[in-house]
């Protein structure tokens, strides 16, 4: 059985991970919109980044509790 984290560093943990989640979702909106701007016509590389954005703000809101 694992030793519990003290209870002071879940929430700077939360913030660290919701910190980072925010950071990748901007990076994500700006590969898309480059992506989608860019790619050639029937290239759908656009479509893992689209899931992967839409991932990262699900996880995003689930820690902030929305």
């Amino acid at each position: 059985m694992g030793v519990a984290a003290p209870s002071c560093l879940i929430p700077q943990h939360q913030l660290q991970l919701s910190n980072a989640l925010s950071e990748r979702c901007q990076l994500l909106q700006f590969e898309l919109a480059d992506q989608v701007a860019t790619l050639p016509l029937g290239n759908e590389r656009w479509l893992q980044t689209e899931r992967e954005l839409a991932a990262a703000e699900q996880a995003l809101a689930r820690l902030r509790g929305n």
